[in-house]
């Protein structure tokens, strides 16, 4: 027996309903028919649905809409070499030795905002947040300029800073493990009541941990070097040449 899928008229097996007349096979093709028109309809909407969605997000950043800046062959040639600097000669440990002199004069430039985050966030009078103001602002820096070349969507400057943002992870990363080791030379020569990390250590009771912590921030900013000039690579690949 077969049920008519129109008039659902049951009846003996047949090629055409007794009622109705329909052809069951053309009648079935006519419902898979409309069942894929419904599922393209209904996914078209979601789809529409999604990008006035983005549309309204984008509407209030509207510089997201602006195209970005080709990277040039002499800026690729110029991060290239910067990354290759920095993969030869930055740290591969957190632990501290002599520091080459590529990494020393990066580490030197980076000084300057360490030491001017104390005076930055020491005016909020938290003696914490003092402490921890020079890592942050060594991090905090570089991100305001990251973000200026983002929001002028500059490709290579956005690249340039991401290094430079990322290689302050590795730089703070061997100052938090020196926190037990003590081994690294402080400014003006303070001694260990000075250093930054022993102090926050000593205040969060992280001592269980913190070798882990700064292995953790280290790995962070050579998987943000690397991944930025795969990055830099793939887009100015993808210029018009």
């Amino acid at each position: 027996m077969i049920i008519c899928p129109k008039c659902q008229f049951e009846q003996p097996d047949s090629i055409n309903c007794a009622r109705c007349g329909v052809i069951f096979s053309k009648y079935q093709s006519y419902l898979d028919r409309l069942e894929k028109d419904t599922a393209v309809k209904n996914e078209n909407k979601i789809v529409i649905e999604e990008k006035k969605h983005s549309e309204k997000i984008l509407g209030g950043f509207p510089y997201l809409r602006q195209p970005w800046k080709p990277i040039t062959t002499p800026a690729f040639i110029f991060l290239t070499l910067l990354f290759f600097l920095h993969l030869i000669f930055f740290p591969k440990t957190t632990l501290y030795r002599d520091w080459s002199f590529f990494t020393g004069m990066i580490h030197n430039v980076n000084l300057v905002f360490h030491e001017a985050g104390h005076l930055l966030f020491g005016i909020f009078g938290n003696d914490t947040l003092m402490t921890i103001g020079g890592s942050l602002n060594q991090l905090l820096i570089p991100f305001v300029v990251f973000a200026s070349f983002f929001y002028n969507r500059d490709r290579a400057g956005t690249g340039f800073a991401l290094i430079w943002f990322f290689g302050n992870f590795i730089d703070v990363s061997i100052y938090m493990a020196d926190g037990r080791f003590l081994k690294l030379p402080l400014i003006g020569g303070l001694d260990m009541e000075a250093h930054d990390w022993r102090n926050l250590f000593n205040h969060f009771d992280l001592w269980s941990v913190d070798q882990t912590l700064s292995k953790i921030i280290f790995y962070l900013g050579w998987v943000g070097i690397f991944l930025t000039w795969v990055w830099l690579y793939k887009n100015w690949r993808s210029n018009p040449k």
